[in-house]
């Protein structure tokens, strides 16, 4: 998992947690005291900035009343936006021009086609 895919990953984590403490109408103020963190840190986390560790997961999916992987957000291929791909393919394949073009046309093609 890349640094970008990791950012993104914790960002959607955070509003899954943010959706579901707002589902339970729960304020950020009782859910800190609830976890004995400060109201700061359940910002970060909603934001994406703080990462939990696995066992704060563990609590706050006891406080939501919901299971751990309900919290996990799913990821595909379509999760990594095009300019990444395109970055990706062309440290791989940085060699051979032809074939680097040949392969962005083709990612440009099915991302179209997938939206």
């Amino acid at each position: 998992m890349t640094e970008d895919e990791q950012q993104l990953f914790y960002i959607k984590l955070g509003s899954k947690i943010k959706d579901e403490r707002l589902k339970a109408e729960i304020k950020q103020e009782a859910f800190a005291s609830f976890l004995n963190l400060s109201r700061a840190s359940i910002v970060n986390i909603e934001k994406g900035r703080q990462r939990p560790p696995i066992h704060l997961l563990w609590s706050i999916a006891k406080i939501l009343n919901i299971e751990v992987m309900e919290l996990l957000p799913q990821f595909n291929a379509s999760d990594v936006s095009l300019s990444e791909w395109k970055k990706k393919i062309s440290t791989q394949v940085k060699s051979n021009k032809e074939n680097t073009s040949k392969i962005l046309g083709f990612i440009e093609k099915a991302k179209i086609k997938h939206n």
